[in-house]
């Protein structure tokens, strides 16, 4: 479901680049196991993160969507089902989006502006269509290729090994039935000890690209 191939990973949102500043967002939720684990370990680090959710998982888990509003992390549209932008009609791109953002208004009261395509899957004609309709496409530069099933270990290193100031880290806080994000929620806590230590701060995807979150 979430698998990107490493030429969809490379292509990365350019970024507005300040002093040591990092951007966590978490795709794919909510859910009822992993994305508790993430909240709690934000919430005990006192961090704010981006959540890129798929509608059929908030209808699914509202409350869960209502907790990440209500600690204060920002709401990102993630299409409604997953599939790839690029191999659906065009003209169901913008259903997926709308789809998406009536659930999370439905939820929390708040339309997302900040869209990221599934597999991070984009061309000229997707790109145009989800810029026609008023939001901002948000990729990463920073893949920690936790959905592989890694250990915790694995995915600090992937993180940590490539992160920079004004980087956009890509993790994830649901998957598949036999997936497990064990590796991401045990890197999350060295992750940020790590990053806080090198005197990095941590940024919403609103913060860093000075963007709107909802209209």
């Amino acid at each position: 479901m979430r698998k990107k191939t490493p030429e969809e990973a490379n292509t990365a949102t350019p970024i507005r680049r300040r002093a040591k500043e990092v951007a966590l967002t978490f795709d794919d939720g909510p859910d009822q196991y992993w994305t508790p684990r993430v909240l709690d370990i934000l919430a005990h680090y006192q961090i704010k993160a981006t959540f890129f959710c798929v509608g059929q998982m908030v209808k699914y888990y509202p409350k869960m969507l209502e907790r990440i509003a209500s600690e204060g992390h920002v709401i990102g549209n993630h299409s409604w089902d997953h599939p790839y932008f690029t191999k659906i009609p065009l003209t169901a791109v913008p259903e997926q989006i709308e789809r998406t953002s009536e659930q999370i208004e439905s939820v929390v009261g708040l339309w997302p502006r900040l869209v990221r395509p599934p597999y991070g899957a984009v061309n000229e004609d997707v790109i145009w269509t989800i810029g026609a309709a008023g939001n901002e496409i948000i990729l990463w530069d920073v893949d920690s290729w936790d959905w592989k099933g890694l250990s915790g270990p694995q995915v600090a290193r992937n993180i940590l090994g490539h992160v920079s100031s004004g980087s956009v880290v890509l993790q994830h806080c649901a998957g598949g039935t036999k997936d497990t994000l064990t590796g991401t929620v045990d890197a999350l806590p060295y992750v940020i000890e790590v990053l806080s230590e090198q005197n990095y701060t941590f940024a919403t995807i609103s913060e860093m690209f000075h963007l709107p979150a909802y209209r």
